[in-house]
């Protein structure tokens, strides 16, 4: 499910949901495209979107494949936004609360963009055109999504080992590899730290590593990386591409083994083998993961489109004229026969 921004306005909607009157007379202020129960998508929330799929998709086409791309994408934008709020009015019904999340999430952007508070976040936002209010309830909407999801799907679907085996062997191919490792990194800066403060640092972090703290929580406390608040995931890379005295290291590193400070001219580096995969066809036992995320995603996606039909027809829709929902139910041609009788 991609990420999709809401525009919430309040008023009262027209009859036609064509437009929404503001306190102070009947000015049109957005044109309404469709209602979802007590909630509105306007053509500034639908355009919005439209703007965003196309620069993703201008990320890896140009020209005539571009605008290919965009249309045939774009069919589904009306239906996304509103599943989002199908799945965001079930997570009031169901009691979800996520404000916890949604502080700490703005905390963790806070951070990663060394911001001192969260005031200067909001500031920050505003000057790049956002309205911080917006800004903040996109992200308790799509935490609320996850949720529903999570609890109303995903814990419902059952993998055995058995199954990711199965799949596995009939889908070996696709997990073919140049030989590739992730890494999770700890760095301690000897550009931002005096070189003792430094090397004490990296020996707190080994010392809390071996006395069995998160890798992940000890890297969001020491690391000076810009990966520090994924927990040092530097995510994945071909082990032929490492700098040698990297790589010397981490080939000798099992998977969740983690290394001693590694000395370089930038500091001390800490590294763990999260995942690795062996050149050519990797073994089952390398890929486990991954299967498992592939045959998930695969399951959840009819499920999930499933669940949204239930959830539509227990809610009242409507889209304005022109405007196309790809998620609508069409009538069978049964239905249409029996209609003409």
């Amino acid at each position: 499910m991609s990420r999709r921004r809401w525009a919430l306005l309040a008023g009262v909607a027209l009859a036609t949901g064509v437009a929404c009157l503001t306190l102070q007379g009947a000015k049109i202020v957005e044109r309404i495209i469709a209602r979802v129960n007590n909630e509105i998508i306007t053509q500034r929330a639908y355009e919005q979107e439209q703007e965003k799929l196309r620069q993703q998709l201008a990320q890896e086409y140009s020209g005539a494949e571009l605008e290919a791309q965009f249309k045939e994408q774009s069919k589904n934008l009306l239906r996304d936004l509103i599943d989002q709020s199908l799945m965001v009015q079930k997570a009031k019904d169901l009691d979800i609360n996520v404000e916890t999340d949604v502080v700490k999430q703005l905390d963790d952007i806070r951070k990663k963009n060394n911001l001192a508070t969260l005031e200067e976040l909001e500031t920050d936002v505003e000057k790049q055109g956002l309205n911080y209010e917006d800004f903040k309830d996109q992200i308790r909407r799509n935490l609320l999504m996850r949720e529903v999801i999570g609890r109303e799907v995903g814990s419902r679907i059952q993998l055995s080992r058995n199954d990711a085996r199965k799949f596995y062997e009939t889908h070996k191919k696709e997990f073919e590899s140049p030989g590739m490792v992730r890494l999770g990194q700890i760095l301690i800066s000897t550009e931002k730290r005096k070189p003792e403060e430094a090397e004490k640092s990296a020996n707190d972090a080994l010392a809390e590593l071996k006395a069995g703290q998160r890798f992940a929580e000890v890297a969001k406390k020491h690391s000076d990386g810009p990966s520090a608040e994924q927990g040092g995931d530097v995510g994945f890379m071909k082990e032929a591409s490492l700098a040698p005295d990297i790589a010397a290291v981490v080939a000798k590193l099992d998977v969740n083994e983690f290394s001693n400070p590694i000395q370089t001219k930038y500091g001390y580096i800490i590294l763990k083998v999260q995942e690795r995969y062996s050149a050519g066809i990797p073994k089952f036992e390398e890929v486990e993961q991954r299967v498992n995320e592939v045959l998930y995603d695969q399951r959840m996606q009819p499920d999930l489109r499933e669940y949204l039909k239930r959830l539509r027809k227990e809610s009242y829709i409507y889209k304005a004229p022109g405007y196309v929902d790809t998620g609508e139910e069409r009538p069978s041609e049964t239905q249409l026969a029996n209609k003409g009788q």
